[in-house]
């Protein structure tokens, strides 16, 4: 009678599958708030319940860079699972890095018809840039050459008449920009969402032109997640898992009656004051997609712009190949669904 207890129970353990590991997912991300990755991970912490499979079928672990640019580097030597590109970094991720990413899902939309913020682009009030031709000999910060940011200001003033020789560049990270125009190391700087009330605080800079004003008033994709094909085919329930958990959190930080326990989450990570974050959250910030669905043309738009301005070797057509949205469909779909077909 033993053997057979001990045959059978050998027998169930060997039909049944092991657990498999969650897949190990690493999120390259910037800037906070506009980039929720890190904040998403804090509020793991506080509303476990907002993730139904994180740590079982996947894991969310956020890395920081620059920007887009350096990201395409880590992407390459799968030092990160998911990249925060702007258009600018997907096309070079193609062409100069061979690889074959695809746009999964939204992090931020900038201006156009939503209502929402519109990155500017500062001078002093009382300094030597009163128009786009006074840019000439003199300096221009951006985060990283390549990136969206520089690509609007040399096309911006070309429209103008200001040669991308008549002007220089040099790089820093968005945090340091103000303190380097206070100190004169520079004569205009992208004001992201985040910095606008630090700048406008001091009363000192007026801008001389919007994103908004760069693309004739339409929306620009700024940035969005891009994942490689093949490992989305690897583990493409993982990362529907992933997206629905994301999804639950950008829902959450959207809703108005969470705003202050969000704000609360936001401050502890930024260290930035209350009124510094005043704008998070709002119409005042920049727009993103509850459904975290990206809008496609702009990529296409801001691509084709640089490759003309001859700042990429050469462009792609980012539809259809390298666009999957039926990720966020499924996860909207899981999200939304009865608890019991929340897999």
């Amino acid at each position: 009678m033993n053997r057979i207890i001990v045959a059978a129970c050998v027998a169930v353990a060997l039909a049944s599958p092991a657990a498999a590991d969650p897949v190990h997912i690493r999120i390259g991300w910037a800037q906070v708030p506009t980039q929720m990755t890190p904040l998403v991970a804090e509020l793991a912490k506080v509303h476990p319940e907002l993730f139904v499979h994180l740590n079982e079928t996947y894991t969310y672990e956020p890395m920081r860079f620059r920007g887009s640019p350096p990201q395409i580097q880590a992407f390459a030597s799968n030092e990160i699972e998911v990249a925060a590109f702007g258009p600018g970094a997907l096309a070079l991720a193609v062409t100069n890095a061979h690889l074959d990413p695809r746009i999964v899902a939204d992090i931020a939309q900038d201006g156009g018809q939503t209502g929402h913020y519109s990155s500017w682009w500062a001078v002093r009030k009382d300094g030597p840039i009163k128009s786009f031709a006074d840019m000439k000999g003199h300096t221009a910060i951006v985060n990283a050459r390549g990136a969206t940011t520089d690509m609007f200001l040399r096309e911006t003033m070309r429209k103008h008449g200001v040669a991308d020789t008549d002007f220089v560049e040099i790089e820093a990270d968005f945090g340091h920009m103000l303190p380097m125009l206070e100190s004169g190391k520079g004569d205009i700087a992208p004001v992201m969402v985040q910095f606008s009330h630090d700048f406008l605080a001091t009363g000192r800079y007026r801008p001389l032109f919007t994103t908004s004003d760069a693309v004739d008033g339409e929306p620009d994709q700024v940035l969005f997640w891009v994942m490689k094909a093949d490992f989305i085919a690897a583990h493409r329930a993982a990362v529907v898992d992933l997206l629905a958990g994301h999804m639950a959190a950008i829902r959450w930080f959207l809703e108005p009656r969470n705003r202050q326990e969000a704000l609360a989450i936001t401050e502890a990570f930024t260290k930035q004051s209350p009124q510094a974050l005043a704008y998070a959250f709002t119409n005042e910030d920049v727009y993103r997609s509850p459904d975290l669905v990206p809008v496609i043309p702009p990529i296409q738009r801001d691509i084709d712009l640089a490759y003309r301005m001859k700042m990429l070797p050469a462009r792609i057509d980012v539809a259809p190949r390298h666009v999957d949205l039926s990720l966020v469909a499924d996860a909207k779909k899981q999200l939304e669904g009865p608890p019991e077909k929340r897999r």
